[in-house]
């Protein structure tokens, strides 16, 4: 029996000929599967690229959403894999515009991923607040017990990222009942995945137990999914929990696997994500220069792609390298850099970790009047949501704080001080930016080279007094979500 070779142009004209629904469900297939380039492949003329509209002339509105949500989709994840420039932005654009045509055709699973799908470009950016709002709004939505449990198992991104880890537990645990009946491998196997994160960023022997089982029991479904992508993921995770085990050689063995699969497909920015790990695993060892290295490579991929709290993240790790080297100022430089971006975006939890770090590492090099307000930075931006991990560090820090207060070495703030100036510079800075803007937050951030979530978050946290110089404000999605 003759066997057909599938090659990248047979598959083309195999998908020449479908109805557009058809093209764009089986887009949406392989790229839950990981095949991105597949699901590219499978639109056809639709797909021109990342930032490049697809046509829509001679569609009707059903097409049109279908299209413009998958290539939307799509972009998010190549441009997250590729690290490419306003992608997530193209992505969220192009989404949002599927989101108000399916409103209008009565589409409630279909508005229901769509809303799932921005919620994870908004995630990729940092914007915590935004993208937990979106899988709120769409679980509101979703009837399918499989598109229900995709939106839970997909909403504990966001609370892990934000140090929730009894909430995302809790997100999966009402996932649990909806995987009966689930034949998908792929699904069941992310579900595990999730809770073997979660596990693991919990902390404690027996929750990094529990998290090397839930990941094993991961990497099971997917290699029966053939899920060449989340099972480079899970190498990664279970050298995250050997790392935490303190078992470093078995954490590398692992790291090394995983970043040979995402370098052999092309994946720059999860194979940056995998070195950024194994920065933290070099720490680990006190190999501090090539810690450093790594770190620094990672921290150049991320800069363009739009992922800040990757950024933020892969700075951190390099500015703890440079501080054990004994390069303190550059190190705290660097920190402060990694602080600042992850707050930015809206990610305060990241930032305030950051901070702590900065204390931690750095303390020998500051003065007791900055210790005393690097303290206060950090306790303002943790609030009350944060692990056992981090009450532990951050009641350190107090002690540190305090014991300065108590050897009469604080320092109050003068007038006229490097702090109060640059406070200063900035109000007038974001000021100048609104006028031009007409008030509009967008294009002031734009016009300052920050993110519509960051400046939104330093005119609530730092100048209230300018909030009345912004226009009205026209949230995305106020004219895509039904009132109810």
């Amino acid at each position: 029996m003759e066997t057909k070779i599938v090659t990248k142009s047979s598959r083309a004209e195999a998908t020449a000929n479908l109805a557009v629904s058809v093209k764009c469900e089986i887009a949406k297939q392989l790229q839950d599967y990981g095949d991105y380039e597949a699901a590219s492949e499978a639109l056809g003329d639709f797909w021109r690229g990342i930032g490049k509209r697809p046509p829509l002339d001679g569609l009707n509105a059903t097409e049109q959403a279908d299209v413009l949500g998958t290539v939307g989709a799509l972009s998010g994840w190549l441009g997250s894999s590729g690290q490419v420039a306003g992608a997530q932005e193209f992505a969220k654009d192009l989404i949002s515009e599927s989101i108000r045509l399916f409103e209008g055709l009565d589409e409630p699973d279909k508005i229901a991923r769509a809303q799932c799908d921005l919620a994870i470009c908004y995630w990729r950016e940092g914007a915590m607040d935004e993208a937990r709002v979106w899988f709120q709004e769409a679980l509101g939505r979703a009837k399918s017990p499989w598109l229900q449990h995709r939106i839970l198992v997909n909403a504990t991104t966001v609370e892990i990222s934000s140090n929730a880890f009894a909430e995302a537990l809790s997100l999966l645990e009402k996932a649990a009942p909806l995987l009966d009946g689930v034949e998908d491998p792929a699904v069941v196997g992310r579900f595990h995945m999730q809770k073997a994160i979660a596990y693991e960023r919990s902390g404690g022997s027996e929750n990094l137990d529990r998290a090397l089982i839930e990941n094993a029991a991961a990497g099971i479904h997917f290699e029966q999914a053939n899920h060449k992508r989340y099972l480079a993921r899970v190498e990664n995770n279970t050298g995250n929990i050997f790392r935490a085990l303190g078992r470093y050689g078995e954490a590398i063995e692992h790291l090394d696997r995983s970043r040979a699969v995402f370098t052999e497909i092309g994946d720059v920015g999860t194979a940056a994500q995998v070195n950024e790990t194994r920065a933290r695993v070099f720490l680990a060892q006190d190999r501090y220069v090539e810690a450093e290295k790594i770190a620094f490579s990672a921290a150049s991929t991320f800069e363009g792609g739009g992922e800040h709290s990757l950024l933020a993240e892969a700075l951190e790790a390099q500015g703890i390298a440079l501080a054990r080297m004994g390069r303190y100022q550059s190190a705290l430089g660097i920190l402060k850099r990694a602080a600042h971006v992850a707050e930015t975006t809206g990610n305060s939890q990241l930032s305030g970790e950051i901070v702590l770090t900065t204390l931690e590492e750095v303390k020998n090099f500051l003065s007791p009047n900055e210790i005393g307000a690097f303290y206060q930075e950090a306790d303002h931006k943790l609030g009350d949501q944060f692990s056992l991990e981090i009450m532990r560090r951050l009641r350190s820090c107090a002690r540190l704080a305090m014991a300065n207060v108590a050897t009469g070495k604080s320092e109050n703030l003068i007038p006229g001080s490097f702090e109060q100036e640059v406070h200063k510079r900035e109000s007038e800075l974001i000021r100048i930016a609104l006028e031009k803007a007409g008030g509009s937050v967008t294009r002031a951030a734009r016009m300052l080279g920050l993110t519509h979530q960051g400046l939104c978050y330093i005119l609530n946290h730092r100048h209230k007094d300018l909030l009345s110089a912004r226009a009205p404000i026209r949230v995305r999605r106020k004219s895509i979500i039904k009132k109810r």
